[in-house]
């Protein structure tokens, strides 16, 4: 889908919305809309200036997923390598989430367990927790497997 497009898919509504990804590739985030609820899927995208574009378009949310790993990758194809992330980091996907004007957020592609364990992707130390510290009361940080209830 191109971005702003916008598709029906059984009781949803889904919408491509543009992202920026710190490793050059083309990326899309997704609004989601059904039953009367909203909510965002922002994959691996950085901060950007689209927030305010999809705010004005679409909020509020009731949930935003947002990355929150600050990841920062050195990989042979990506010479010479960039010290700044490319993904969000907890910091800015709160920002996000604010000027989304998320009721909730949660935070995602991190693994507080395991980040060097990849070589040449390092995420911020403890992701979950600097989340919780800068998202406050609208934060959760949901376990492998566990539910956020909208309502």
């Amino acid at each position: 889908m191109d971005a702003w497009a916008t598709r029906d898919i059984g009781p949803f509504r889904v919408t491509a919305v543009p992202a920026v990804d710190g490793l050059g590739d083309p990326q899309l985030n997704w609004v989601v809309q059904a039953d009367g609820q909203r909510v965002f899927h922002g994959g691996d995208t950085m901060f950007h200036g689209y927030w305010w574009l999809i705010a004005r378009r679409f909020s509020p949310f009731d949930a935003v997923f947002l990355p929150a790993n600050g990841a920062v990758v050195d990989a042979p194809h990506l010479q010479p390598p960039s010290p700044l992330p490319a993904a969000m980091d907890p910091r800015q996907a709160a920002a996000a989430a604010e000027i989304l004007d998320a009721r909730h957020v949660v935070p995602m592609h991190y693994e507080a367990e395991v980040p060097d364990k990849i070589a040449g992707y390092v995420e911020v130390t403890d992701p979950a927790e600097e989340f919780r510290a800068h998202a406050g009361g609208r934060a959760h940080v949901l376990p492998i497997g566990e539910w956020l209830d909208l309502g």
